[in-house]
């Protein structure tokens, strides 16, 4: 692999931060880990710090007939079952995260895929019983609800410091984690019609831990769900969901979101998709039956669709293997860095949807964190050409003040949408224990003549390493970690995971699990100088402390207009942007800014198609 691919895979690695180094510390398996659970026994692993199950089976999808529905209920099994490898991980897209090289483009993983790991403090199995029972943390992986496993993520510094629990999941993605076909639904119940099987998978893993987790020294009575982007945003769906009532009782929501998907999108068809809505579970039919040679192209699959029988399309989606379905799904996307989003169901999730469930008090009362990076979208400019050239393969950035500009702009629309705009509803609809931070770390060394720091700053997914307390990835050491930055890496992850922590035992940060850490507040919005937010930096720059400034839509327009580095077409783009992720999408919004100064720009010309372009290696 080339440096440009290395770094390239570095920036997309840690979007999942690869655990490489769970396979790296020597691990035994341990008879002090045998612990009973409703299917079975199971025995785990001592890796010195922690112990550790892996694999252990939550729900089952044992054949296509179970495709799109509740899963079933794990097999029971006798005697006792080893716990010692991860098991597979969910069908998504082959890719350098997760396949070998002569993989690409295939189809890997499984449909059978959910399964759980363990991590806990040390404790012997005949004293589970009669200790004080640990909080268990919940994580729930990213990757657009597309892709990403369990594998990549090694909690064994936060279990090993602060005395939690943390279990990690696997959950149907793609099309078999969101679909939402009237034929499939025609012949199901309103939970299985409901399109969202990866919220059901985690309900489902949640309500395992209710039933078992006791076993493994876990409080069922104080569980902590937290996840980062689509992670998050299932996060989010499970505060709207009146199905997961009870299972969790804190949640914090890392650089997520709480915009739904569209029901009526999902099951339409589409003549002229466009870039921000193109998959429906209409237009991967019709690309299932080109695939199966019913049709010869899209228009003569859609007549055959038309007249098709409901029981016959969904025999057909039944029938139709992994591969197929799979292909037929990214066939009918343009975007295919898409994220799927839960759908308000009115079962699954409330019928209101994320940010109606909180205007109007309906999502779960219980201590809340929000928070995204300063330069979230970084990641993601990486690759645009219109940012960065390519020399000797490497992404050198062409004006350090225009792409800070565009990630400053881009990240503050993701931090109101995801942090201060649900944070205020909520504050608003008189909760209290809401809490927020912003993650600013962005000391990267210099690497090729490239100053990561610039390039990549405190972009998404960066905190991860510092909650989990994980910078032992050797990719990850080369491009994040120096000698020059090490030790107030460490300062800065250890001060996160006390928080973390902190609001696993008590529903409120404060001043850390080690008390000794500046007070995190809660968000207020008594008057304008009102502590909102916590800023995590190291000491080597402004360090850890409280925030007042307050972001609104007026107020990011605001900044987009005064910005001197942008010219008026980028400042139209940020706005078009801004207006697609809101959960409004008025487009008045684009013609009225700042006088009218995007009256004539047509974002379908000027500026999407960039967004779609296909990135140079098969990821």
């Amino acid at each position: 692999m080339n440096i440009r691919n290395k770094l390239i895979f570095f920036t997309l690695a840690i979007t999942f931060v690869s655990s490489c180094s769970i396979f790296l510390e020597k691990t035994a398996v341990d008879p002090n880990t045998i612990r009973m659970t409703q299917s079975g026994s199971v025995i785990g692993l001592d890796n010195g710090k922690t112990y550790q199950w892996l694999g252990i089976q939550y729900g089952s999808i044992p054949n296509a007939n179970f495709r799109w529905k509740k899963a079933k209920q794990p097999t029971p099994w006798e005697g006792i079952k080893e716990a010692i490898k991860f098991g597979d991980f969910c069908t998504q897209k082959a890719s350098l995260i997760n396949s070998s090289v002569g993989l690409w483009n295939n189809t890997v993983g499984s449909e059978d895929c959910l399964n759980l790991n363990i991590w806990t403090p040390k404790t012997f199995k005949d004293e589970v019983d009669n200790i004080s029972k640990y909080p268990v943390m919940v994580w729930i992986h990213g990757g657009s609800n597309m892709s990403g496993n369990s594998d990549f993520y090694n909690p064994t510094q936060l279990v090993q410091s602060h005395d939690v629990i943390v279990v990690t999941i696997n959950y149907r993605l793609g099309p078999f984690g969101w679909f939402n076909h009237p034929s499939i639904n025609q012949f199901s119940n309103e939970i299985n019609s409901s399109g969202n099987y990866g919220n059901l998978d985690t309900i489902q893993a949640l309500e395992w831990i209710q039933n078992n987790i006791s076993n493994f020294g876990g409080d069922k009575n104080n569980v902590t769900i937290f996840g980062e982007s689509a992670g998050g945003y299932n996060v989010a769906a499970l505060l709207a969901s009146p199905i997961a009532v009870g299972l969790f009782h804190k949640a914090i929501i890392q650089s997520g979101g709480i915009k739904p998907g569209d029901i009526d999108h999902a099951q339409s068809y589409l003549s002229n998709p466009i870039p921000w809505k193109n998959y429906t579970s209409r237009e991967l039919f019709n690309h299932l039956l080109i695939i199966k040679n019913m049709a010869a192209e899209r228009e003569e699959a859609l007549q055959v669709q038309l007249k098709m029988d409901d029981q016959v399309i969904n025999d057909i989606l039944r029938s139709a293997t992994t591969d197929e379905i799979y292909k037929a799904y990214m066939d009918s996307k343009i975007n295919t860095n898409e994220m799927l989003r839960p759908f308000p169901d009115g079962n699954v999730l409330n019928e209101k949807g994320i940010i109606e469930s909180m205007k109007s008090g309906y999502s779960a009362r219980i201590p809340v964190i929000f928070g995204t990076n300063r330069d979230e979208n970084k990641l993601f400019l990486i690759e645009n050409e219109r940012l960065t050239r390519s020399i000797f393969g490497l992404p050198f950035i062409k004006d350090i003040e225009v792409y800070n500009s565009v990630s400053k702009h881009r990240s503050n629309t993701w931090k109101l949408l995801a942090v201060d705009n649900p944070a205020r509803l909520l504050v608003n609809s008189g909760k209290e224990s809401v809490f927020a931070y912003r993650f600013d770390w962005d000391e990267e060394p210099k690497k090729y003549g490239l100053d990561l720091s610039d390039l990549l700053g405190a972009a998404h997914a960066f905190e991860i390493p510092f909650v989990m307390g994980d910078f032992e990835m050797d990719t990850l050491s080369d491009y994040m970690v120096s000698r020059k930055n090490k030790k107030s890496m460490k300062q800065l992850s250890d001060s996160m995971m006390s928080y973390w922590a902190e609001f696993a035992y008590n529903g409120d940060p404060g001043n850390g699990r080690s008390n000794d850490l500046p007070v995190w507040n809660s968000w207020s919005e008594i008057n304008e100088q009102s502590p909102r937010y916590i800023i995590f930096d190291s000491y080597r720059d402004r360090g850890i402390r409280m925030s007042s400034k307050n972001l609104t839509k007026e107020s990011l327009f605001l900044q987009i207009a005064e910005d001197e580095n942008l010219n008026d077409k980028y400042k139209c783009e940020m706005v078009d942007i801004a207006i697609q992720y809101d959960d409004l999408e008025n487009p008045e919004y684009l013609y009225e800014f700042d006088e009218g100064l995007c009256k004539d720009f047509n974002p379908d010309i000027e500026w999407r198609q960039y967004w779609y372009e296909e990135m140079d290696e098969p990821w």
